[in-house]
């Protein structure tokens, strides 16, 4: 991983412009990161970067700039629909982000979807006008993506850190 000197977020090896904020990237600039094998998994236990989603898990939405979260128990979620409210109707999704900046940020009024199957969580893009980016790369709309611990989840201009919290 490559930690870019201007926003502090960090890029895939062999990246020379930052996702995040599109300066060039220092190449000495390589931060090492953990790797785990298999002598590190405990059933149940989500490490950082898993995928797996137990019916004891939550689910923590960690909006960038805010202090609060949003938080979901595992057992509520099938289906869970990111966006904002219609100013006109007042209809809003499950995950409504107007009051985190929303429409300011570009965020669709029914943005993306969190679906919970097999015991992973996928992010779906739903043609969303300024699109879904999962780690810094753009999701192809309809095509769901597994969710992992510790993933970065842009909404428009809206920046959600994803993570698993065991209860």
């Amino acid at each position: 991983m490559i930690k870019c000197v201007s926003c502090g977020n960090l890029n895939q090896d062999g990246v020379l412009i930052c996702v995040y904020c599109g300066a060039l990237l220092d190449l000495n600039e390589r931060v090492a990161t953990k790797s785990f094998d298999d002598a590190d998994y405990e059933e149940g236990t989500a490490k950082w970067g898993s995928a797996r989603f137990t019916p004891r898990t939550h689910l923590v939405l960690g909006i960038e700039g805010e202090t609060r979260s949003i938080t979901f128990n595992a057992n509520d979620i099938t289906e869970l629909v990111l966006g904002r409210s219609d100013p006109k109707t007042g209809e809003a999704p499950p995950i409504n982000l107007t009051d985190y900046g929303g429409l300011e940020k570009g965020v669709s009024r029914k943005h993306a979807v969190i679906n919970r199957k097999d015991g992973s969580l996928y992010l779906i893009d739903q043609g969303s006008a300024n699109g879904t980016y999962l780690n810094g790369q753009r999701l192809v709309a309809q095509q769901e993506r597994v969710l992992r611990d510790g993933d970065d989840v842009r909404l428009g201009h809206l920046m959600i850190r994803i993570t698993f919290e065991q209860l």
